[in-house]
């Protein structure tokens, strides 16, 4: 069982252990809300929340981040499930099988968005089931999401899904919504209530969730070491995340007309040429040294 953590404050002794507990407003918390901060401000703040805000991000570039990062929505359960496993106590067993439940009808909804803003529904499950590659950015979210809640600790993936990703799903959400709205007119765009129902739920729970992902982490970071990797793994959670949504957006720009493949480094494998002429111009050079030699030493 996970040990108890005793702290001594008001002259009486709290004990945070292997048992519902009020979370300890602690010093290390606020070190890691400060932390994390300036990239969590960088993607709330940066080219793809404004654009989605302020309407100006086009039609293609809203379809594109909705379709790129459906796999990471269908595949959110299946990384709570692997951190659920580590749970050595009830209260946070509890919490990550009720999250589970919540996020498994999130996918629907998702494909209920990118339907809304004319994507198909095609494009995006050939994604979710490999039949398509996704851009290597988004690939990186989802790789690094499978290997922290399977690699690493409870108080680690804690960090980097339920308190990271979550908490700035809640805070996207409750930024862009609004932003929808300036895309009423286009001939595409459908903006039904189920359009907005994966966003609008988010603005609601994703509030609460963060909360207690942060006492879970308390609970299991005992440790300086912990306590810092947990930081580490929530900051990269936000970095990936930017990242992943400033690329899927701008690979799908009719102005700047990227190229899905150029930046795609796993793209479709192309047999490389051999050089054999450079191996031939290797042989024969190497003959003709072998010929010099031996009419030396014929001389000789």
């Amino acid at each position: 069982m996970i040990r108890a953590l005793h702290v001594s404050s008001a002259n009486r002794e709290i004990v945070v252990g292997a048992r519902e507990s009020d979370v300890i407003e602690s010093r290390w918390v606020d070190d890691l809300q400060s932390y994390v901060k300036p990239y969590w401000e960088h993607l709330l703040n940066g080219p793809w929340a404004e654009g989605v805000t302020s309407g100006t991000l086009t039609v293609p570039e809203m379809q594109g981040w909705m379709i790129q990062l459906y796999p990471f929505i269908h595949a959110f359960p299946k990384f709570l499930a692997e951190a659920l496993i580590k749970c050595e106590d009830d209260y946070s067993r509890g919490f990550y099988i009720m999250n589970i439940r919540v996020e498994k009808a999130h996918a629907e909804q998702w494909l209920w968005m990118g339907e809304g803003f004319g994507a198909q529904r095609e494009d995006m499950l050939a994604l979710a089931s490999s039949e398509r590659q996704l851009l290597r950015d988004v690939q990186s979210l989802n790789d690094w999401l499978w290997y922290i809640n399977t690699k690493g600790s409870l108080a680690e993936a804690a960090a980097a899904t339920s308190f990271a990703i979550e908490g700035m799903a809640g805070d996207i959400a409750r930024k862009v919504t609004a932003g929808f709205e300036h895309y009423r007119d286009e001939s595409v765009v459908d903006l039904s209530p189920k359009t907005y129902r994966w966003m609008r739920q988010h603005a609601h729970y994703d509030d609460e969730h963060p909360k207690i992902a942060l006492q879970i982490v308390q609970r299991y970071a005992t440790t300086e070491a912990l306590r810092t990797r947990a930081m580490l793994a929530a900051k990269r959670s936000l970095q990936l995340l930017d990242n992943a949504l400033i690329t899927a957006y701008q690979a799908y720009s009719e102005t700047r007309r990227v190229d899905l493949q150029a930046m795609e480094r796993r793209k479709q494998e192309v047999a490389i040429p051999f050089p054999d002429r450079r191996l031939e111009q290797r042989r024969l050079s190497s003959r003709g040294t072998g010929h010099a030699e031996h009419a030396e030493h014929a001389v000789h």
